[in-house]
């Protein structure tokens, strides 16, 4: 019994594109089922956007999670640039064991601490690449906050970066993407915010940039946020809707007699 409804559900509900990618076709029982198991509270912003349209809500959510999947990649590209440069940069200032070495912080010697543990924990050799690669991106965006503007900043970390750009702007850059990736990492809402993905995506690249232009021309060349940012929002189809069990009764020879009406 359940494999026919499942069956049925998949035939009313499901259309199959010429690619084999099925599209979803919505009606008021499959919006009340998503929209139970995604919870209203994560959909609330995307119901503002849609003024209260909840097919339109469900779609923008789709949209998110397309903009977020094609923005990971240049996340990615960003957070592994970023630690490699700061790391090459003070291992050649400070040596190899810079992060034992260096007076770091109390913040960030714990991260380095609990990293270190991780590594030991997986039963893994500690090195300085399993180092780098499990340390967070919050760690390297503090290396430049005001903390270290005197004894990182000035001495090493000025010299990864274009002259044009100080020690605040790359800070609270980085934050901002900090924050990006985050969304992103725990689906939250990047969409209809007063920056836009376009811009985000623009600030990401130039961002990499300032680490390394190679790698900036590879991730720019190689991504899909622009043709993800160019797909129309698809128009909305006619919501569907099911008559009453009762609306129409089959009669024997295959003829389809209307359930009766009231007369005036």
């Amino acid at each position: 019994m359940q494999a026919a409804v499942n069956k049925a559900y998949i035939k009313n509900n499901i259309v199959e594109m010429a690619n084999g990618q099925p599209t979803f076709t919505y009606d008021e029982a499959s919006l009340d089922r998503i929209i139970k198991y995604i919870s209203i509270d994560r959909l609330a912003a995307y119901l503002i956007l849609s003024k209260k349209d909840r097919e339109r809500a469900i779609r923008l959510y789709e949209r998110n999670t397309e903009l977020s999947e094609a923005l990971y990649g240049v996340v990615q590209g960003l957070e592994v640039t970023l630690r490699n440069a700061v790391h090459q940069i003070l291992e050649s200032d400070h040596g190899q064991d810079w992060h034992d070495a260096f007076a770091l912080e109390e913040s960030e010697k714990s991260a380095v601490d609990e990293a270190k543990r991780s590594i030991e924990n997986r039963q893994e050799t500690i090195t300085q690449g399993r180092i780098v690669a499990e340390l967070t991106f919050g760690f390297w965006v503090r290396l430049f906050s005001a903390s270290y503007a005197k004894t990182l900043w000035g001495p090493s970390l000025r010299k990864i970066v274009p002259l044009r750009v100080d020690r605040r702007a790359v800070y609270a850059r980085l934050k901002d993407m900090k924050t990006l990736r985050n969304r992103i990492a725990h689906h939250n809402r990047i969409i209809g915010h007063p920056k836009t993905v376009a811009i985000q995506y623009q600030e990401l690249i130039e961002t990499i940039g300032w680490f390394s232009g190679d790698t900036k021309n590879w991730v720019e060349q190689t991504n899909c946020v622009g043709e993800r940012l160019e797909k129309k929002f698809p128009p909305k189809p006619p919501l569907q809707t099911h008559p009453p069990d009762d609306a129409h009764e089959a009669r024997p020879n295959g003829e389809r007699r209307q359930a009766p009406t009231s007369k005036g």
